[in-house]
């Protein structure tokens, strides 16, 4: 298990130092790109619910993709982290102002409690991840919220997609039990 830990602290570190040194026009561009084909995807076009991250600075952005799945009717959701217990919540999201910063700097919907939706009304999750492999195994932050959240049996149906710059896909990462892949990585 640490040879495990030691392996994803490399591949974190590498593609984040990546991540940070992209060209923020490039990071702009490629995003607009990932977020189009995931638009016209048959995922998004099935769904009527959408889970959705908000994009920390160097991740691919996901404001375009928010605006354009609320403009076409969508339910949209993004993660709420409740910090006492790190457990993460579905909570709707309205408009792009409902966005507040949340724990560790990364945007959440307001009250989002107050805004909790059901599990079983998701139809897509959209996820990021620092890393993915040719398996669609996701190497995440290291805080395991996506990988409990993912393992919810409410959802084992729902198809996640995750969203990467090339450069984020690598061979194969190596995993733990707890560990889960998305359905499909949509790249740029």
């Amino acid at each position: 298990m640490e040879d495990i830990k030691l392996k994803k602290k490399e591949i974190r570190e590498k593609i984040i130092r990546r991540l940070r040194e992209q060209e923020p026009s490039l990071r702009k561009e490629k995003s607009r790109t990932i977020q189009e084909k995931l638009l016209s995807s048959e995922e998004f076009r099935l769904a009527q619910t959408v889970m959705t991250y908000v994009a920390m600075p160097a991740e691919v952005d996901t404001l375009y993709f928010i605006e354009e799945a609320l403009r076409l009717g969508k339910k949209l959701v993004a993660p709420y982290v409740i910090s006492d217990t790190g457990d993460m919540i579905a909570s709707e999201l309205t408009t792009i102002d409902d966005l507040k910063e949340g724990p560790f700097g990364i945007l959440e919907p307001e009250n989002g409690p107050e805004r909790k939706i059901s599990l079983k009304e998701i139809d897509l999750i959209v996820v990021p991840g620092v890393a993915f492999d040719k398996k669609n195994m996701r190497l995440g932050r290291g805080k395991g919220y996506y990988d409990r959240f993912l393992s919810c049996s409410q959802l084992a149906s729902v198809p996640a997609v995750g969203l990467a710059f090339d450069f984020q896909m690598v061979d194969s990462l190596p995993a733990g039990p707890h560990d889960r892949p998305v359905s499909r990585v949509i790249t740029g």
